[in-house]
C-alpha cells in the first residue's frame, strides 16, 4: 500500500472510532453529544483527563476499545506521515539534483561509486572535471553526496538512467561498477546512445578486457593487473618508480598530462616540433601524438610535422601546461 493510502486509511479508521465511540457513550451512557465526543477525544489523545461522566461496566469497555483502536490508528497515520515527509524531501532533493545534470555538458558521467569510483571521481575533481555519478546503492549515494558529488540514484544499466544523466552531451562515460557483467551492458548501452563517445571501462578480471573492447569500450583498465605491476616496479626498480610518481602526481614536483588538438587556425599548424619552438618557448614536453590517419607516435621525432587534426599530448608542470596551450590554440600572427 502506497503512503498516500496509508494516510487515507489512518484518517479514516480514526475518523471512524471518534464517529462509533462518540454513539457509544450516547447510547450506553446517556451522555450529552458534545461529552460523549470530548470523551472520546480525550480518551484517544491519551491525555490522562479524568472521566467527564460516571461509567457503566459496559462503558468502561467501550472506553478500552476506543483508547486501543485510537492509538493504533493514530500511530499508523503517524508513521504514514513521517514516511510522507521524507519521501517529499528525497523527491526534492532528486528533482534538484536532476537539474544540475541537465544543465551539465561536457562533463564525464562515472557509473559506480565503489572503492574504485571513489578514487576515479577525486581524481577527476582535482582536474577540474565536471561528474555526474550514477549509483544504485542508498548508502554509497549518501557518501558520494557527502563529499558533494552530483550523483543520479539508479542502474547505470538502463538506458533512461543514462540519459537522465545527460550522456548525449558527456565528453567521456567510464564504468566501474562492481561486476564486470554489468560493466559491459554499460559500454553496450553507451555506445549505443552516443557512438562517437569516448567510453572507459574498468575490468576486473583479464578475460573481460577483450568482451569490454569488442563491445565497444574505448579503454579498458584492470586497477589489480596495474597495482600489481606498479608493487612490482616498487620493490625492483626503485629510481624509476618515484620517478613516475613525481610525473603522475607526486609531492615534489606536480607535473600535468595535457592533450591538445592543434587546429587549423593554430600557429603551430604545418610547421615541425623543432620549428614549432614549443620545448623551448614553454618548457612542455611532448610525450605522443596522433595524426590525422590515427597513427600513434611516441617521443616523435622534432621533424614531425604538426597538421591540423593532430591530437598532441604534452607533459609539464601546470605552468608550462598552460604556456603550451597558449602556443598550440593561438592564431597565427
Amino acid at each position: 500500500m502506497s503512503t498516500q493510502r496509508r494516510l487515507r486509511a489512518g484518517a479514516l479508521g480514526i475518523l471512524v472510532i471518534c464517529t462509533l465511540g462518540t454513539i457509544g457513550y450516547i447510547v450506553l451512557e446517556d451522555a450529552h453529544p458534545f461529552d460523549a465526543f470530548y470523551m472520546v477525544m480525550i480518551t484517544v489523545s491519551t491525555v490522562g483527563f479524568g472521566e467527564v461522566f460516571p461509567l457503566s461496566r459496559a462503558g468502561e469497555v467501550l472506553t478500552l476499545l476506543v483508547l486501543l483502536s485510537g492509538v493504533g490508528f493514530g500511530l499508523f497515520t503517524a508513521a504514514a506521515l513521517v514516511e510522507r515527509v521524507f519521501l517529499y524531501g528525497a523527491s526534492r532533493l532528486r528533482v534538484r539534483m536532476l537539474k544540475k545534470v541537465g544543465a551539465m555538458s561536457g562533463h564525464v558521467i562515472l557509473c559506480g561509486f565503489g572503492r574504485v569510483g571513489e578514487g576515479t571521481w577525486e581524481a577527476l575533481r582535482r582536474r577540474d572535471v565536471d561528474v555526474a555519478v550514477i549509483e544504485i546503492d542508498p548508502d554509497r549515494c549518501e557518501r558520494a553526496r557527502v563529499l558533494g558529488a552530483r550523483v543520479l540514484e539508479g542502474d547505470a544499466t538502463d538506458n533512461d538512467t543514462l540519459r537522465t544523466a545527460g550522456v548525449e552531451r558527456a565528453s567521456a562515460v567510464v564504468a566501474c561498477v562492481t561486476h564486470d557483467s554489468d560493466n559491459l551492458v554499460v559500454v553496450l548501452s553507451a555506445r549505443s546512445l552516443a557512438p562517437s563517445l569516448h567510453i572507459v571501462s574498468r575490468a576486473s578480471q583479464a578475460e573481460w578486457e577483450s568482451k569490454l573492447h569488442m563491445a565497444g569500450a574505448d579503454r579498458v583498465v584492470a586497477p589489480q593487473q596495474v597495482g600489481s605491476e606498479r608493487l612490482a616496479a616498487m620493490a625492483t626498480q626503485q629510481t624509476i618508480a618515484d620517478m613516475f610518481d613525481v610525473v603522475l602526481g607526486g609531492t615534489a614536483i606536480q607535473f600535468t598530462v595535457q592533450e591538445m588538438i592543434v587546429s587549423e587556425k593554430s600557429r603551430i599548424s604545418g610547421s615541425t616540433i623543432r620549428a614549432s619552438g614549443l620545448r623551448e618557448t614553454t618548457g612542455a614536453l611532448i610525450l605522443a601524438m596522433e595524426d590525422t590517419s590515427r597513427t600513434r607516435l611516441t617521443a616523435p621525432s622534432p621533424d614531425q610535422v604538426l597538421e591540423a587534426g593532430t591530437a598532441l599530448i604534452v607533459v609539464g608542470t601546470p605552468d608550462q601546461v598552460n604556456q603550451a596551450v597558449q602556443l598550440i590554440s593561438g592564431p597565427r600572427t
